[in-house]
C-alpha cells in the first residue's frame, strides 16, 4: 500500500483495496437479512444527507423560501405577493442570462447546463442539469424515432431554452418547436426565435405532436389533472413530464415559492403532486408509463405534510387500444 495524491491511499496493482476487504470480511459473518438492513440503513441515511432543510429569508425572521399552503390555491387570490410568472423581473432575468446560455451549449462541453441560478451566469458544471438535459436527449430521441423532423409542445416552456437544446443534441434533425407559456415569456421566446410558434393561449391544443414536454412545469397548474389530460391528447408520440415534485404518501398539496434569490421579484403557488395520483391520471388520459426518471432536485416546504420531497419524471406513450 503506498500513499497516492493528496494523501489518498491506493492498493498496489492487484490488492483489492482495504475498504472492500473489510466489507467483505464483515459480509462473511453476517446473517443475509441484518446485511440487508444494514445497507438498506445507510442508504436512506446517506438520501437523507443529500435532502436540503427548509430555507429561510436572506435575512434573519423572513419566512422561509419555501412554506405549505393549507388553504391551497385561495392563496393566490388573496395575497398580492403571489403574482406568478408573468413578471417582468424573471423576463429580465431570463433576457440578461440568455448569451450566458447560448455560449453554455456551444462545442461539446457537458450537458451540466442550468438557466435558473442565483446571478447572471448560466452554471455548466451543474450534474443536476446533466441529469436533466440527458433525459429530455433520450425522450426526444425516441420521439423522433429516427426521422428528420420532430414535432415538439414545450408547456410551460419558458422563452424556448428547450429548442437550443434540442438543436444541441439531436443536429441535423429539424425541431418543428410550439411553446406555450404566460404573455411576458412568449414575447420574449417570439423575439429570441421569430421561426418558432409562441403563444399564450389553449391554440397549442389544436394539433398533436411527436413530444408533449411539461418540464417544471405542471405543478403551477391550478387543476394539473385537468392540464394532463389536455396534454396527453395532444402527445400523438410522447409525453414527458419532468421535474415535477412528487409526494410518496401524502395526496397532493400546495405550497408557495419566494425565488427572491434568483432575482424574481414575485412568488408563486404550485403543487407536490402524490405520484401514485399523478399516473393514475396519466393512465385516466390514455397514457401508459414508458420510463419513471430520476431528477437531483428536492425540496423542504415548511409546515408541509411531507417534507422534503423528492422531484421525479415520468415519460408517458400513448396505450395501444
Amino acid at each position: 500500500m503506498r500513499s497516492g495524491a493528496a494523501g489518498e491511499l491506493v492498493t498496489e496493482p492487484g490488492a483489492a483495496p482495504l475498504a472492500a476487504r473489510v466489507r467483505l470480511a464483515v459480509k462473511a459473518v453476517t446473517p443475509p437479512l441484518l446485511w440487508a438492513a444494514l445497507k438498506e440503513g445507510r442508504s436512506r441515511l446517506r438520501n437523507s444527507e443529500q435532502l436540503p432543510v427548509p430555507q429561510r429569508g436572506a435575512v434573519s425572521g423572513d419566512p422561509p423560501e419555501w412554506e405549505y399552503v393549507p388553504e391551497g390555491w385561495a392563496r393566490e387570490d388573496s395575497d398580492p405577493k403571489v403574482r406568478g410568472w408573468d413578471v417582468d423581473e424573471i423576463v429580465e432575468s431570463y433576457r440578461r442570462r440568455w448569451p450566458s446560455f447560448v455560449r453554455a451549449l456551444e462545442g461539446s462541453g457537458p450537458l451540466g447546463i442550468a438557466h435558473e441560478v442565483v446571478g447572471d451566469t448560466v452554471a455548466t458544471e451543474d450534474r443536476a442539469a446533466h441529469n436533466t438535459l440527458v433525459s429530455f436527449a433520450y425522450a426526444l430521441a425516441l420521439a423522433a424515432g429516427g426521422r428528420e423532423r420532430v414535432s415538439v409542445l414545450d408547456w410551460g416552456g419558458g422563452i424556448g431554452h428547450y429548442l437550443l437544446v434540442s438543436r444541441a443534441v439531436l443536429p441535423g434533425i429539424e425541431i418543428d418547436y410550439h411553446c406555450q407559456d404566460v404573455p411576458k415569456l412568449a414575447a420574449l421566446g417570439r423575439e429570441l426565435f421569430p421561426e418558432a410558434r409562441f403563444v399564450s393561449d389553449e391554440s397549442c391544443f389544436d394539433r398533436s405532436y411527436d413530444l408533449v414536454l411539461a418540464s417544471g412545469s405542471l405543478q403551477y397548474s391550478r387543476d394539473w389533472a385537468a392540464a394532463l389530460a389536455k396534454l396527453a391528447g395532444a402527445a400523438r408520440g410522447y409525453l414527458s413530464v419532468t421535474r415535477l415534485p412528487v409526494a410518496r404518501v401524502s395526496p397532493s398539496f400546495v405550497v408557495v415559492q419566494r425565488p427572491y434569490a434568483y432575482g424574481y421579484g414575485t412568488e408563486y403557488l404550485g403543487w407536490v403532486v402524490n405520484r401514485d395520483e399523478l399516473v393514475a391520471a396519466a393512465e385516466a388520459a390514455g397514457q401508459g408509463l414508458v420510463r419513471e426518471l430520476l431528477v437531483e432536485a428536492s425540496l423542504s416546504a415548511e409546515g408541509a405534510p411531507e417534507s422534503p420531497v423528492e422531484h421525479r419524471g415520468f415519460l408517458f406513450r400513448p396505450r395501444v387500444a
